[in-house]
């Protein structure tokens, strides 16, 4: 078991035409409806400011647990040396990565950022305190950290729904909760030497497209975009 001493850092698809029938005869004088008239305006779901929201917290939360998955295993892999080369990029790509998630958060509510971005940076040390208590063998140590991620989950659905009151904090907690519950999963294998690890790195990262749906839904709910 590699051992590691600390690391803290870490709607509509279509157009609606409106068709009517052949008028009458007695009604033959009217005259015929305007195309403005016969047809709704499409409503581009492609390129819509909720559709491009959604795609946009897609691929930044993907990219949050695959880039968190590389830190800790270049963690693993130095040994807990946090001077390397390679530790200290894979921390600033992590990092940098969730300035990205605040500043896409604060494009919708500006005031909300810096309050966004200091809880979300504070949970990444729990993994890492995971991390060190898994392959040092500290019980207490990996108990400890669950129950911080716990408690993270229970303060990040409140912000956000003291934000976003459409979004219900217990759904953000249990969206949190899924999402340590994968990635500890994946860490574990990543710590045991089993190959499963990548799968299940993968599986952590498969339910960030469901939690970016549900915060993109409520966040255009709440700000009325279409």
């Amino acid at each position: 078991m590699r051992k590691i001493t600390a690391f803290a850092g870490l709607g509509l698809a279509a157009a609606l035409v409106l068709t009517g029938c052949s008028a009458p005869a007695e009604e033959a004088a009217e005259e015929p409806q305007t195309t403005e008239e016969a047809e709704a305006p499409a409503i581009d779901t492609v390129n819509s400011d909720g559709s491009n929201l959604r795609a946009q917290l897609t691929a930044i939360l993907t990219d949050h647990v695959y880039l968190a998955g590389a830190a800790i295993n270049q963690a693993l892999a130095d040994g807990g040396n946090l001077t390397t080369e390679k530790v200290g990029a894979a921390v600033a790509a992590l990092d940098a990565n969730s300035v990205e998630i605040a500043a896409l958060v604060g494009s919708a509510y500006p005031d909300a950022e810096q309050p966004f971005l200091d809880s979300w940076r504070s949970h990444i040390p729990f993994f890492v305190n995971y991390t060190v208590a898994k392959a040092t063998g500290d019980q207490a140590g990996v108990d400890q950290a669950v129950s911080d991620l716990g408690g993270y989950a229970v303060s990040f659905g409140q912000l956000i729904n003291s934000v976003v009151p459409e979004l219900p904090a217990e759904a953000v907690q249990s969206a949190l909760e899924m999402h340590a519950e994968s990635l500890l999963a994946a860490i574990d294998a990543n710590i045991a030497g089993d190959p499963a690890y990548f799968d299940l790195l993968k599986t952590a990262a498969s339910h960030m497209p469901m939690t970016a749906a549900a915060l993109a839904g409520g966040i255009a709910t709440n700000l009325e975009l279409q």
